[in-house]
């Protein structure tokens, strides 16, 4: 495991973990793990041995957090106007690398997810949360409004549902956080690091090249209108076909055996 200090990352079976590393704070987002996560999530895209990307928080006992957003008493305001707005678009890069990258990304919401924290877990493909996870935005109660992560939480989340916790400041927790789709599972917290890395698995046993053009192709036609939808994944579909993946695939299924992946 290599520690650098806000970011912990370690490698298993073709699954690259991160974890937030600021228990004190509750893992909330300093200019520098905002940093520091985005290049760590874009040099695990490039990294040929990363299958998938699994997303935690450190921390225990009463500090359990995945991440409890910004960090406003941490130096997130910056020096100034100037150095203000550039950390917002460093957080804004962040959520780009998310949506940008190739290979699939997990959340193990172990504890509070709130604001920012909220964000990252709307951000990855799938999540799995911990019964007594929070999960939501407070920031209007601090006299803010969630505006980097209001274009995550529009596309996820039912419009009402949406506009209540954004207006309210509303958390949402266990089964009411699966019915609105933030998370794929809810177990017990003792277990969500192993769940969550069980889905891992299960994606690293897939074609990466399959899952990358499957994710890119899902990212593009999202705001197309639906005729020019299916065009665009009619070609996809064709591009598909063309892997030497695809083929090793259907033979393997033809033939009764297990796929030997070559990722392209």
């Amino acid at each position: 495991m290599v520690d650098s200090t806000c970011l912990l990352v370690a490698d298993d079976a073709g699954t690259r973990t991160l974890t937030l590393n600021r228990p004190e704070r509750r893992n909330a987002l300093s200019p520098e793990l905002v940093e520091t996560l985005t290049s760590s999530l874009a040099a695990a895209d490039r990294d040929p041995g990363v299958r998938v990307v699994l997303l935690t928080g450190a921390g225990g006992g009463d500090k359990q957090a995945f991440c409890a957003g910004g960090d406003l008493g941490g130096g997130l305001q910056g020096d100034g106007f100037f150095e203000q707005h550039l950390a917002r678009g460093s957080f804004a890069e962040l959520l780009l690398t998310f949506r940008r990258m190739k290979k699939p990304t997990v959340a193990a919401v172990n504890g509070l997810a709130l604001g920012g924290g909220f964000g990252l877990v709307l951000a990855c493909d799938l999540a799995v949360a911990a019964d007594v996870a929070r999960l939501g935005t407070p920031e209007v109660k601090r006299g803010l409004f969630p505006m980097m992560i209001a274009a995550l939480i529009d596309e996820v989340l039912p419009k009402k549902a949406a506009m209540e916790l954004m207006l309210l400041g509303g958390e949402v927790q266990g089964g009411r956080a699966l019915e609105l789709g933030i998370v794929n599972r809810v177990v017990p917290q003792a277990n969500v690091v192993d769940e969550a890395r069980a889905l891992a698995l299960r994606l690293a046993g897939m074609s990466p090249a399959v899952l990358a053009l499957g994710k890119r192709a899902v990212t593009l036609q999202r705001d197309m209108p639906f005729e020019q939808k299916l065009s665009f994944l009619r070609d996809q579909l064709t591009l598909n076909l063309q892997l030497e993946d695809a083929a090793e695939g259907i033979s393997a299924f033809l033939e009764k055996r297990d796929p030997v992946w070559k990722g392209r």
